[in-house]
This record gives C-alpha cells, structure tokens and sequence, in this order.
C-alpha cells in the first residue's frame, strides 16, 4: 500500500469519526430528553386541571350574567314551582338552565323564548367540566340577601361547581368548589 492510499484511508475514517456521535453524547441527549418528558407529565395535568377550572368559572360567571338578563326583561327573578326556597338543584337547575336557554318547560317561565344562554343541552343539562350538574341560588323575594353554607352572600345570583371531587365543601372556599364570586 502506497503513502496516497494510506492517507486517503485516514481522512475516510476521520471523516466518519467526526460525523458521528459518542456514547457519551448520546446518553446525554436521551438524559436531557428524560428529563423534558419528566418535566411535560407534571405540567400537563396541572395546566389540564387549570382550563377546567377557568372554564367551570366561566360559565358560572354566564349562568349569573343570564339570570339577571331573565330579571331584565321579565321584571322578575326566574322561580321553579317545584322550589320553596331560592335555590335550583337537580331538576329544577335543569329547567331554569333549559328557560334561559329558550327552550319551553312548564316549570320555569321563558314565553317570549329568548335565549338568555348558550351552552345548555336539549334537555336543559349544563354540566361543569367533570360531569356535574351546577347548582344555583336565586334571590327571589329581592332582599339581596342569600345563606349559603351558613354564609350571608349579599348579592342577587349565586352559582357553584362542585369541583373536581363532585361534593359540595362543608364550609365554602376550603376545598375545590367554584364559586361565581369570590368567597374567601
């Protein structure tokens, strides 16, 4: 073998040395790689439970915005006749929530059909983001005065989430519900 072809045998294999990466570096990337996906698995979950929150709010804050739009154009509160005090649970959130969404019952009012809220099913569900029927206070006789949980809440339309554990908090603001106004 010729000094030409030694040499052109050496740059050959330099060049493949150079393109190539070690173990070392290797390792390094599947480590940093790890460690990102590490990272990713406990954001995820907290940015998911975060719009599920920001979305159950936002929709109490639209639940709360139509009822008052009802008092507006009808001079008066919604009222179910099923309900002998101000709030609105199970069947009777579902008809206030079908009302406001336009859609006719026979349990709360709604003649001129106007569609007051978006979001409600053809049955009148509206279910927060973890499958539960959203409960709301109204106060019917306008004294601007409401208890809930053995807490005066001086305003005129309260709505709650139950959260992510679906069962309402012995005392309000220590736990997971949502309120439509701040409790704390």
């Amino acid at each position: 073998m010729n000094m030409h072809q030694q040499n052109r045998k050496r740059g050959i294999a330099s060049k493949a040395r150079e393109g190539a990466f070690t173990l070392v570096e290797l390792l390094v990337v599947v480590t940093i790689i790890g460690l990102l996906v590490g990272l990713i698995s406990v954001a995820v979950p907290k940015a998911i439970e975060s719009g599920m929150k920001a979305k159950a709010k936002g929709e109490l804050t639209a639940i709360v915005s139509a009822v008052k739009a009802y008092k507006q154009e009808y001079g008066r509160w919604p009222s179910a006749n099923t309900t002998s005090d101000k709030s609105f649970e199970g069947d009777d959130s579902k008809s206030l929530l079908a009302a406001l969404s336009g859609m006719s019952n026979t349990l709360v009012e709604n003649p001129k059909s106007v569609r007051f809220l978006e979001g409600a099913d053809t049955d009148g569900k509206m279910k927060d983001p973890w499958g539960t029927q959203y409960l709301i206070l109204v106060d019917t006789d306008d004294s601007n005065s409401m208890t809930y949980k053995s807490k005066t809440i001086g305003i005129s339309v309260f709505a709650v989430s139950f959260g992510k554990d679906q069962k309402q908090d012995a005392n309000p603001g220590s736990g997971d519900d949502i309120f439509s106004i701040d409790l704390k």
